[in-house]
């Protein structure tokens, strides 16, 4: 029985994506109720009409939906769909999409002007509004936005994209950056993204008090003062471990805000100078005698212990001066 099931959603599936060229809408109808397709109301009949309400135990494939559509596994159309539009799996509208299209793994449309969530995978031609993915966001356009572990747009016109990696093909912004400071005294940053929003991985060493290896991940923004200065606020979260790299280690978590200003040397090559505040979370697991790693040579303001005894929360200062490279 489960292999007759698996058999019908397949020939679905395929049935669904074998239509070519432009389709024409033959009219409007108020709802329609599909099992898989093409066994519904309407039978194969149901891509030729838009649907005020589509009920899909396991798919449907329908002409458009102007209103909503509910689908077990997954939804089809292919035209447009205004509305709202949620399945188990996934849906796929060809044309536009207007309103809010949620999917348990994927969403897909030509455009969307809305909101867009799943949890693995979203992808717009040209987006308007917000995407929200698990892992991918892709479109070409963006206008708005993205929030996922890897953010990809072939040009930006306005918004953000927040996540691990944001790569934009064109207008894109990237560089490395060597730096010495109290809290990173040796570090390789490498920053990716736009001017306006961007991504920032750090590698380094500490070794002027507790020898550390250090890394941080956080975002920055880059404003031009003039033609050869900038101003280059950024947040950035450290970790701080021993040298062995031992897993019993007292946690040391250290977040510096930068007020840094860069001066161009040239169009490769670059000086930073940034002073910043920060707030430290530090940690004797309850079976150390001191909290987390001395990670700077400069004494914090302000250091307090939590309730529990086990950690201890502090603010402090720092400064950092480096070289990037384009």
């Amino acid at each position: 029985m489960k292999a007759k099931l698996l058999l019908l959603i397949v020939v679905s599936v395929f049935m669904s994506e074998v239509s070519v060229g432009q389709h024409t809408i033959i009219s409007n109808y108020p709802a329609q109720f599909s099992f898989v397709y093409p066994i519904g109301i309407n039978g194969r009949s149901s891509v030729d009409f838009c649907y005020y309400f589509s009920l899909n135990a396991l798919n449907g494939h329908t002409g458009g939906i102007e209103g909503c559509e509910i689908g077990g596994l997954f939804n089809v159309n292919e035209t447009s769909m205004t509305g709202f539009q949620v399945a188990g799996l996934g849906n796929v509208t060809k044309e536009n999409v207007v309103g809010m299209q949620t999917g348990g793994l994927f969403c897909f449309s030509d455009s969307m002007t809305g909101f867009q969530l799943s949890g693995i995978y979203n992808k717009a031609a040209e987006m308007k509004g917000v995407q929200i993915a698990g892992i991918y966001n892709q479109t070409t356009v963006q206008h708005g936005l993205q929030i996922g572990l890897v953010n990809v747009a072939d040009s930006v016109e306005k918004g953000v994209s927040i996540g691990l990696i944001y790569w934009v093909k064109k207008g894109s912004f990237h560089e490395w950056t060597v730096s010495v400071s109290d809290y990173q005294n040796i570090a390789l940053s490498y920053k990716l993204g736009r001017k306006s929003f961007y991504n920032i991985y750090s590698a380094g060493v500490n070794f002027l008090s507790d020898f550390l290896w250090v890394g941080g991940l956080g975002f920055g923004h880059l404003s031009p003062l003039g033609p050869n200065f900038s101003f280059q606020p950024e947040l950035i979260c450290y970790t701080y471990f021993p040298s062995n790299f031992s897993r019993n280690t007292r946690d040391t978590y250290i977040t510096h805000l930068k007020f840094g200003f860069v001066s161009n040397v040239n169009e490769n090559l670059s000086i930073s100078f940034a002073p910043s505040v920060y707030w430290s979370l530090k940690s004797n697991r309850g079976i150390y005698d001191e909290y987390g790693y001395n990670q700077s040579v400069i004494n914090p303001l302000y250091e307090f212990e939590t309730w529990d005894s086990n950690s201890k929360l502090g603010i402090g200062y720092g400064l950092s001066v480096g070289l990037g490279f384009k």
